[in-house]
């Protein structure tokens, strides 16, 4: 077997996928996370179905006073104010704001896909002509037209149909 084969190279990495998520530390009661959105909502209860009773800002330290029996939502502090986050919209570490040429600091959360798409580098245009991706740059002008349909509601119920997200059981 081919030692850099594809096969061989996505075992690999599935492996190192597991080895990974078996080491990430489960929040716990007492612990502090850090908000990854902008206007977090805060939750009366540990389903998104609640009343939302307030929001926290993009990497707000959020101290854990429990988590539910399936740990994936967190009852949290932050600033006089308390309620559930569902755990996946939180990170362990605080997160930053990404930092992009020529325009500052961009906080990922309040960007728009128009303002995230970006024309493609003259050396990917050319990487793509070697390749026979000429269409590349026309994909990436489909790519942000067709983003233009797709509004907050579409995603908000696609997440709540298909169970995803904040929306799981």
């Amino acid at each position: 077997m081919n030692m850099n084969s594809p096969l061989r190279l996505l075992a690999l990495a599935a492996i190192a996928g597991v080895l990974a998520t078996s080491v990430v530390a489960e929040p716990k009661a007492g612990g502090t996370v850090y908000s990854k959105r902008n206007g977090l909502s805060l939750y009366a209860a540990p389903n998104s179905q609640s009343a939302a009773v307030g929001s926290v800002g993009f990497a707000e330290a959020l101290k854990i006073s429990e988590v539910n029996p399936s740990g994936k939502w967190l009852n949290v502090a932050a600033d006089g104010k308390t309620g559930w986050v569902f755990a996946g919209f939180t990170a362990e570490k605080k997160p930053e704001a990404e930092k992009t040429a020529g325009i500052g600091s961009v906080d990922a959360s309040e960007s728009t896909t128009a303002a995230a798409a970006r024309p493609l580098a003259p050396e990917a245009e050319q990487y793509a002509a070697r390749h026979g991706k000429v269409e590349a740059g026309q994909d990436v002008d489909w790519v942000e037209a067709e983003a233009h349909k797709v509004g907050p509601q579409i995603v908000t119920a696609y997440m709540k149909e298909n169970k995803k997200g904040e929306y799981q059981e």
